[in-house]
């Protein structure tokens, strides 16, 4: 290689000064604010409806048969969707929209909402084919599984942003993974079930909405 060919290469490279420039740009992004407070404020409050409900039915509160409940269910989940569906489509050109951290909390949070929605279709079908008590049953698993899922998605979505604020969420998620599989077959399941998603949700949520609104 001569001279002329060495001294293209060396002004076509990335100065310093560009790296920098990049670099911080990336930082920035990655440090966007979460922009997912107001889906963890719907569907918290839907889920912590949805399992109220359950519990009163269960405790003999609401004179209700219990195929009610999965019509309630989804009925609450289908609002709380439409609603969801509203934000986001408000806030897709807002400023850090398309950030890393951001776009991982999206995709964490729909694969989350997949996995519960499956679970629960998988688990409604084999209850209505089989038709036993045991089988209509088998949805206390639901409440284990969807703090589960809040744990992994809020995770995510923690790492990706560097939101230190949201990682204590976690902890709170799997505690209460473990506390209503502790309760399975006990109605205070879908108590503690709704106190807890009340809790996870609604808090981390105006913290989000806070952030948003100080960077915005």
């Amino acid at each position: 290689m001569n001279d002329s060919q060495q001294g293209k290469l060396n002004m076509n490279a990335p100065s310093q000064d560009d790296l920098a420039r990049l670099r911080a740009i990336a930082e920035q992004g990655r440090n966007a604010p979460l922009l997912g407070g107001w889906h963890l404020i719907l569907w918290g409050g839907a889920l912590a409806l949805a399992l109220l409900i359950n519990w009163a039915v269960l405790e003999g509160l609401l004179d209700w048969p219990h195929y009610a409940l999965a019509i309630s269910w989804f009925g609450i989940v289908l609002a709380a969707w439409a609603a969801s569906a509203v934000v986001g489509r408000r806030q897709a050109d807002e400023p850090g929209a398309h950030s890393v951290g951001n776009r991982v909390e999206r995709a964490s949070w729909i694969t989350a909402g997949a996995f519960l929605f499956t679970l629960s279709v998988a688990l409604l079908v084999r209850a209505s084919l089989r038709g036993g008590q045991a089988d209509w049953a088998m949805f206390t698993m639901m409440s284990p599984a969807t703090f589960g899922a809040y744990a992994i998605a809020l995770h995510a979505s923690a790492v990706a942003a560097n939101n230190a604020a949201a990682k204590p969420y976690v902890l709170v998620s799997l505690a209460f993974a473990a506390g209503t599989a502790f309760l399975i077959g006990d109605p205070l399941q879908y108590l503690v079930a709704a106190g807890g998603i009340a809790l996870v949700s609604i808090p981390l949520g105006l913290t989000h909405l806070s952030n948003a609104k100080r960077a915005g």
